[in-house]
């Protein structure tokens, strides 16, 4: 499936160290536009460390990372985020005392033109630009299943539903590419099904996904495609049903021969 898409993403031999510690040692994949595709693997394989190298956190100490025709190596997390790209975090990073859509709204700020000047006089298109970015939050609130959440304060909202709210943020950023970093965590089953809905409603409105997940169920019934670290190198790449019977996946993370449904 991936051989007939365009590649939206593109790392090649992507290296991260800390001191001694090789975080990522080599990794090299595609993750081609319209997919919901999946980063997997043990505690320390490297999945985060690899997201905040894509998203500007760190600077990689060596290879590539190409997002939609432009070298982001060396580039700060706020350029790379203008060009399309958007991400939550595992931990809630969210305003508790500001409503659900003021916190979406902030997902927006790159699209705003105004200054500093102009939004203390209080000019018309400050406030022309205040309801378009409020339309755009309200746009994601909807995709979310949020609008009916839309004024109330967001630390008021039960734990999934905060989940989302940052989902909804990120989405308001208008990104090409989603970077969903283990949104399942903290997460009982009815939610974790609500939430594989959404990721699948993210993908189908045009937006790329990559996931970063532990809950397996989800993953390999959402992803189109999966990638498996494994200290910090790629173990094994391709389809949930090739993932699941590849025994060196097998035999070092899923620990056995274990089946979900996909």
């Amino acid at each position: 499936m991936a051989e007939s898409l365009s590649s939206l993403l593109i790392i090649e031999g992507l290296e991260q160290s800390f001191g001694g510690v090789m975080a990522l040692a080599g990794v090299s994949f595609q993750a081609p536009e319209g997919l919901i595709y999946a980063i997997i693997g043990p505690n320390g394989a490297g999945k985060t460390t690899l997201f905040n190298a894509l998203c500007g956190f760190y600077q990689p100490s060596a290879g590539s990372i190409h997002f939609n025709g432009h070298e982001l190596c060396g580039l700060p997390p706020h350029c790379i985020a203008a060009l399309g790209m958007a991400r939550t975090f595992q931990n809630l990073q969210l305003f508790f005392n500001m409503t659900v859509v003021e916190n979406v709204m902030v997902g927006c700020h790159l699209r705003a033109r105004t200054g500093l000047l102009a939004a203390a006089l209080r000019l018309p298109r400050v406030q022309r630009e205040e309801r378009q970015l409020r339309a755009w939050a309200y746009e994601a609130l909807e995709l979310c299943d949020l609008a009916d959440r839309a004024e109330q304060p967001a630390g008021a909202l039960p734990y999934g539903l905060m989940k989302r709210v940052e989902i909804a943020r990120a989405l308001a950023a208008k990104p090409r590419l989603l970077l969903l970093d283990e949104p399942a965590a903290g997460l009982n089953d009815t939610e974790t099904r609500a939430l594989k809905d959404l990721i699948q409603r993210i993908r189908a409105s045009g937006v790329t996904v990559l996931l970063v997940e532990h809950h397996m169920p989800l993953v390999m019934s959402a992803s189109d495609r999966l990638l498996v670290l494994d200290y910090g190198s790629v173990l094994a790449e391709g389809t949930p049903a090739e993932i699941q019977t590849d025994p060196r996946v097998v035999a070092a993370y899923l620990g056995g021969a274990v089946h979900y449904a996909v």
